[in-house]
């Protein structure tokens, strides 16, 4: 004895069709986080820090769209974040952030540094621990590495 009907009644064509939109337009859904302008400086050693790249990656919140901001440190060792998708500022909370030195030697592999490197690696990724809090309206994020040290943002 089978529990199962003879044949299957097919789905009426304009529920399927509901269905399919309802689930396209909540897909993905995410609002866009709040963006405020956001800076500062990095000194490396107490000097300004030239040519150092700054990115701030946000602490993830459900169903906010939370982008990376990002910049690269000028002469005086200041930089203004904006997103990657050419907006200015970066979401309001607290980020991990990443210094790259972009003016560290790279020498070919096998050969030798000329020059002692800048930055601790470590701080190359968010597991040197290094984050910053972004505020509206608030002061400029000041980083301060000592030498091949610790990083602390004050």
């Amino acid at each position: 004895m089978s529990v199962l009907p003879d044949r299957a009644e097919p789905i009426p064509a304009v529920v399927f069709t509901l269905a399919m939109l309802c689930a396209a337009a909540t897909a993905g859904c995410t609002k866009p986080a709040k963006l405020v302008p956001a800076g500062g400086s990095v000194e490396i050693g107490g000097k300004p820090a030239e040519g150092i790249v700054v990115q701030f990656m946000p602490q993830p919140v459900e169903g906010e769209k939370r982008p990376t901001s990002f910049a690269t440190t000028d002469a005086e060792g200041r930089f203004t974040l904006r997103t990657y998708d050419g907006e200015d500022g970066a979401v309001i909370g607290t980020h991990a952030v990443v210094l790259v030195d972009s003016q560290e030697e790279r020498p070919a592999q096998g050969e030798r540094f000329t020059k002692p490197p800048r930055l601790g690696a470590k701080y190359a990724t968010v597991a040197g621990g290094l984050t910053a809090k972004v505020t509206e309206g608030g002061p400029p994020i000041e980083i301060e590495v000592p030498g091949m040290g610790r990083a602390e943002p004050r």
